[in-house]
């Protein structure tokens, strides 16, 4: 009984002895568990530190001077103003855009955007945490990837500094990344310089960028201008910008009302406004502006002159970066004239076409540019030859020499000249022989033979060199034909205003500009980056220059000029001049100055050597036809405000009658100097280069 008591009672320990040891065993397994979670918490944590650090200090040492800026530098346009101050054309960049500081973005726009965008904008320190924790557990309940909420700090970091290709990326590693960058730029920026970035940045649709342009696109405005119901509008349309855009008619779309509706109650929700000012704003038709018309294309051409000028001063990465206000020396009653003149005088189909530049003689401003066929530019691109306008400067390289205008040394015959191993046949128009003239007649006369003889005595050399120095930036090479314009490139319309400029500057050649102040804007703030600076240098002495004027004077009053012109009455002042005319009417010329003008007329067909005959009841166009009759109305126009002034009077004491010290020996003879009245033919009959 004994045993079995002893047995029974091991028996019986044993299931208590049993259920006392199972619960400890549990519950060691569940707090080694917990231990588990915990240490494997803590290392989650650390490693979250260590990356979310980490990530901190990669955005610091990678986007560091950039974040340090006020302000970025954004790519935007360029606007372009005439000479008053006026507007005339705008540069686009890649993003269109034109921004504006604090003070200039209005008192509605900003509060209406944070409204919408980010209502906790002046609380949060640059990321929504808690919105970016809400948007990863999300992605973990639904296995996918989405925005998540976004700051407009994370916006413009997104903007500013995620790459393109990689906005579309929503993961959580770019979601980390650019709330990395937002808490740094925090940390640097006043909430004002944020706000302000951001509306300069951000995309409002229909091609605009930044509010600035947003408010001139949409209703034709500056953002400062904006009322309430506008505004509104504007912040609304950031939320799907392509989604908004006007009706043909000018009016918003229902759907745009809707939104702009939905901000105002927002406004009024977070008591921005007040409920009057919501309903007064809600009561009025969203109405947008008209599309801005297109730069006038009289302008065309001078605003090319521009783009080129401004790249070449500042570089091509500033001038695309853009944010240029560019101030021009373009008059704009003179440029509109310019292409009037020559759409009036070539209106008919078949005609040919024409070009105009003038420039300012005392300090090389380009005053008017006209001249275009179809992306071609006449006044700046064309080469073409000048004829009888390049013989002044023959003139020009005599008077350098002291050589009188009055010297009588060649005698006007047709000649055969041995150059170089080349013979080269020079005539005169129809073959004419005039015998012995003094030098300052065969200009008048335009004497072919007269300026072959004295450019070769002078030195072809010597003569290219002249007109160079004078203006003509186009290389000329020195052959006897050059003499007379038979040029191998040819040259520019505005070359030749250029040039004969020298002239009425008392010979001081000021090289032609049209920009004469680039400022760069950024966010209101203005510095100068270029400012043209007046320089010359003297190619003729001012007497020289004088005697010059007085030759080109005779032209214009019994020269090849007063063919079919009286300019001095036309023009209502004294002016000087020469015509030119090409071989087989290719090409035809005036180019003349008054005291304070120089002007040069092209007229020619652009796609090369193609005569010009029967035009406007025209047997041949020359330059005493089409080219003075577009100088003469020009000028009237260009000249007619200013004073009547008259050319210095030379002193010709101080040249001689002989040629010295070149290889030929023509026969010296005494100058005479008295100019012959020239009767021209019926103007239909004249034929022939001049």
């Amino acid at each position: 009984m004994e045993k079995l008591f002893e047995t029974g009672k091991k028996a019986s320990r044993r299931p208590l002895g049993g259920s006392r040891k199972m619960p400890r065993k549990r519950s060691g397994w569940a707090l080694r568990f917990l231990r588990l979670l915990f240490n494997l918490a803590l290392i989650l944590v650390a490693v979250a530190l260590t990356v979310v650090s980490g990530l901190y200090l990669y955005v610091i040492y990678t986007y560091d001077d950039q974040l340090d800026s006020r302000y970025p530098d954004l790519v935007q346009n360029s606007s372009v103003y005439d000479a008053d101050g006026n507007q005339i054309s705008e540069f686009k960049a890649q993003e269109n855009r034109r921004t504006v500081g604090e003070d200039e973005l209005g008192e509605y726009l900003p509060r209406a955007v944070i409204a919408v965008e980010d209502r906790r904008f002046q609380e949060h320190y640059g990321a929504d945490f808690a919105g970016i924790g809400r948007a990863a557990w999300e992605d973990l309940q639904t296995l996918t990837v989405s925005q998540g909420g976004s700051t407009i700090t994370e916006q413009l970091m997104k903007n500013l500094y995620i790459s393109e290709e990689r906005r579309g990326n929503v993961s959580l590693w770019r979601r980390l990344e650019q709330a990395a960058l937002s808490f740094a730029y925090e940390r640097r920026h006043t909430k004002e310089e944020i706000l302000t970035t951001y509306l300069n940045t951000v995309y409002f649709g229909d091609g605009a960028y930044g509010a600035e342009e947003a408010a001139e696109t949409y209703f034709g405005k500056s953002a400062a201008d904006l009322n309430l119901d506008e505004a509104a509008a504007l912040a609304g349309f950031l939320h799907s910008p392509s989604t908004y855009l006007p009706e043909e008619s000018g009016e918003g779309s229902e759907l745009a009302t809707e939104r702009r509706n939905e901000v105002l109650e927002m406004m009024a929700e977070q008591a921005i406004i007040s409920s009057e000012e919501l309903d007064e704003a809600e009561d009025v038709t969203l109405e947008f502006a008209p599309d801005q018309p297109p730069d006038d294309p009289a302008y065309g051409q001078f605003v090319e002159a521009v783009r080129r000028e401004v790249e070449r001063e500042v570089g091509p990465e500033a001038f695309e970066r853009g944010g240029l206000t560019i101030y021009t020396t373009l008059d704009p009653t003179l440029q509109q004239e310019a292409a009037d003149s020559v759409e009036e005088a070539l209106d008919e189909s078949g005609d040919p076409s024409g070009a105009v530049a003038s420039v300012e003689p005392q300090n090389g401003a380009i005053r008017a540019l006209a001249g275009q066929k179809d992306d071609f530019n006449l006044a700046l691109d064309a080469r073409r030859q000048p004829g009888s306008a390049f013989k002044p400067f023959v003139l020009a390289t005599a008077l350098k020499e002291f050589v009188s205008p009055d010297a009588t040394y060649y005698t006007s015959r047709n000649l055969s000249i041995d150059y170089e191993g080349e013979v080269y046949e020079v005539q005169n128009y129809d073959g004419l022989e005039r015998g012995r003239i003094p030098l300052s007649q065969a200009m008048a006369e335009s004497d072919n033979s007269v300026h072959v003889q004295l450019a070769l005595d002078l030195g072809l050399e010597n003569v290219t060199e002249t007109a160079a120095a004078m203006g003509l930036t186009t290389p000329v090479d020195p052959y006897p034909a050059t003499a007379i314009g038979g040029l191998g490139t040819g040259v520019s319309t505005l070359e030749m205003a250029s040039a004969y400029a020298t002239f009425a500057a008392s010979g001081i050649h000021r090289e032609p500009y049209a920009v004469e102040l680039v400022e760069k804007s950024s966010f209101g703030e203005s510095e100068s980056v270029y400012d043209h600076k007046l320089e010359g240098r003297r190619v003729l002495s001012g007497n020289q220059a004088a005697v010059a004027t007085e030759v080109l004077r005779r032209v214009v009053q019994s020269g090849t000029a007063s063919f079919y012109h009286d300019l001095d009455s036309e023009i209502g002042r004294p002016s000087a001049g020469k015509t030119g005319t090409t071989d087989d009417f290719a090409d035809a010329w005036y180019v003349g100055y008054t005291p304070r003008l120089s002007t040069a007329v092209w007229v020619g067909y652009p796609e090369g050597h193609k005569p010009m005959l029967d035009i406007h009841d025209e047997s041949v166009v020359n330059g005493e036809t089409l080219p003075m009759d577009i100088w003469s109305t020009y000028m009237a126009e260009a000249a007619g405000g200013d004073p009547v002034v008259d050319f210095p009077r030379p002193d010709r004491r101080e040249f001689v009658p002989l040629l010295r010290g070149y290889a030929s020996s023509p026969a010296p003879a005494l100058g005479g100097g008295a100019t012959i009245r020239i009767t021209p033919p019926p103007r239909e009959k004249l034929a022939g280069p001049s």
